[in-house]
């Protein structure tokens, strides 16, 4: 489905002709905070379906700032962070060879704040990841989505079979001020979601999810 597809089914479900009580802004605004719950959804059991890199070299530094990245993948009292890649959620960070190569040394541990850091861990503190060494490292994260819901036939994501839960959350946000409660919609958002689940962890790449690991990955 496109952002078109979704909005005629969200319009569907609402079956409201007069834009004074939903205006098309507000509709724009439900479908993107509904995409945000069905990515959430599904980062809840893949996240790396969403990730992106970032590639960074740190030299007499033992802290990476993200409100002064390029792109800005954070925001502060300078600016906004840069809406294509704004970090949402830190997967992992990894010592690399060379920002070139990219090829990974080494995963390193996350721990909870600098007390608990050693030579190949890091924390993700309030802007800033810190407890590095000069080197190269891959950051994977999720960025925050920045489809436009205002515009016609756009791309959405590759899960194209459960877009429709898109207007499902946008919806349950639209019943809220409506004042009306719906059974179904929430029924249809649960089985979707088993629907989901299912599919994430043993649907989309069925010989991955039956892959057993005989060995220690210490990466």
């Amino acid at each position: 489905m496109n952002t078109t597809q979704v909005r005629a089914m969200f319009d569907s479900y609402t079956d409201e002709s007069d834009r004074t009580f939903l205006t098309d802004a507000q509709i724009t605004l439900y479908l993107s905070e509904g995409y945000n719950d069905f990515r959430r959804a599904v980062c809840d059991t893949d996240p790396f379906i969403y990730s992106t890199e970032f590639l960074f070299s740190l030299s007499n530094a033992t802290a990476l700032d993200l409100t002064q990245t390029t792109p800005k993948l954070l925001g502060d009292a300078a600016g906004p962070a840069d809406p294509d890649f704004k970090l949402e959620r830190l997967l992992r960070v990894a010592r690399i060879n060379d920002t070139t190569n990219n090829n990974v040394i080494r995963y390193l541990d996350a721990g909870p704040s600098e007390r608990n850091l050693n030579t190949w861990s890091y924390a993700f503190v309030t802007n800033k990841i810190i407890g590095l060494f000069t080197g190269a490292y891959r950051l994977e994260y999720v960025p925050f989505h920045n489809v436009d819901f205002a515009a016609a036939d756009k791309f959405i994501d590759n899960l194209d079979g459960f877009h429709d839960m898109i207007p499902l959350y946008a919806y349950s946000r639209y019943a809220i001020r409506d004042g009306a409660d719906n059974p179904q919609l929430l029924q249809e958002i649960q089985r979707k979601l088993s629907d989901l689940n299912g599919f994430l962890e043993t649907g989309r790449s069925r010989e991955g999810s039956q892959y057993v690991v005989s060995h220690n990955n210490w990466m």
